[in-house]
C-alpha cells in the first residue's frame, strides 16, 4: 500500500511539474512592430524569470541578467516589444516549483498581420483568388477585343456610331477591379505565412501603388464615358439632320 502511495505521490508531481513547464507553450502570433505580453502561470512558485529569447535568425535578445516577470497572482508577464523581424521567436526561462528550480520554453510568431491562417480560411482564400482571376479574364478579354473607333470609310467618313466602345470602357474598369480584389486576396494569403516575406513585401507594395490609381483609373473612365456620350449625341443629331448626306461623306 505504501508502494502504491509513494508512486501516486511521484505521478502527482511529475504530472504538476509537466504541466507547469509545458504550460502556455505557444502565445501564438503578433503583428510585426506590436508589443506582445509573455505569460507563465505557477501556483506554487515565488518567481518565474526569462532567461532567453531567440530570434528567427538565430540571433539571441540581449538579456544582461535575467528578466524577472512581473508577478499577478499566479501569473508571470513580461511586455516584449522587440518584434520588427518576421519568423518564430523562441523563450526560455526558469522558476522555482515548489522550492525546485525547473526549466520552460515558449514561443510566439510575429507576421504581417498578426495571424495565421488556418486551413478552412486558407481554402477559402485560394477559391476566391481563383474566382477573382477568372473573372478578371473574363473581361479583360473584352476590353481588348472590343472595338472602340467609330466605322468609318477608307475617306474618312462615319459610317456608324461605335456603342461597343461603352461596354469596352465599362470591361476595362471592371477588369481593374477584378484584379484589385485578386492582389488584395493574394496579399492577404501572402502575409499570413511568414516564410513568404520577400514576396509578401512585393505584393503588397503592388496592392499599395494599384489603389493609389484606383480613384484615378476609375475618375478616367467615367470622364472618357461622359466626353464619348456627349460627342456620339451630338454626332447623332447630325446625322438625323443631314441624313445620307453625311453618311456619304459629303459633310463630315
Amino acid at each position: 500500500m505504501k508502494k502504491i502511495l509513494l508512486i501516486l505521490f511521484i505521478g502527482i508531481f511529475l504530472i504538476s511539474l509537466a504541466s507547469a513547464t509545458e504550460q502556455e507553450k505557444s502565445w501564438g502570433t503578433v503583428k510585426k512592430g506590436d508589443c506582445i505580453i509573455l505569460t507563465q502561470t505557477c501556483d506554487n512558485c515565488s518567481y518565474v524569470n526569462i532567461t532567453s529569447i531567440q530570434f528567427p535568425n538565430k540571433s539571441s535578445y540581449a538579456i544582461n541578467e535575467e528578466t524577472i516577470m512581473s508577478k499577478t497572482g499566479t501569473k508571470y508577464n513580461y511586455t516584449f516589444c522587440e518584434t520588427e523581424e518576421l519568423g518564430q521567436y523562441l523563450v526560455t526561462g526558469h522558476g522555482d516549483l515548489d522550492g525546485l528550480d525547473t526549466g520552460w520554453t515558449a514561443d510566439f510568431k510575429v507576421t504581417p498581420t498578426g495571424f495565421l491562417l488556418e486551413t478552412s480560411e486558407s481554402n477559402l482564400y485560394i477559391v476566391i483568388l481563383i474566382a477573382t482571376f477568372i473573372l478578371f479574364l473574363c473581361f479583360l478579354y473584352p476590353a481588348i477585343k472590343l472595338p472602340y473607333s467609330n466605322k468609318v470609310n477608307p475617306d474618312g467618313s462615319i459610317t456608324r456610331i461605335c456603342k461597343a466602345k461603352y461596354l469596352k470602357l465599362l470591361s476595362i474598369w471592371f477588369a481593374y477591379g477584378f484584379l484589385m480584389w485578386f492582389l488584395q486576396t493574394l496579399n492577404g494569403i501572402s502575409s499570413s505565412f511568414i516564410t513568404l516575406t520577400y514576396l509578401s513585401n512585393f505584393i503588397t507594395n503592388i496592392f499599395t501603388y494599384s489603389q493609389w490609381f484606383s480613384v484615378g483609373i476609375t475618375f478616367l473612365i467615367l470622364a472618357i464615358i461622359f466626353i464619348e456620350l456627349w460627342k456620339d449625341i451630338i454626332l447623332s443629331k447630325t446625322i438625323k439632320r443631314y441624313g445620307k448626306a453625311f453618311l456619304d461623306g459629303r459633310l463630315k
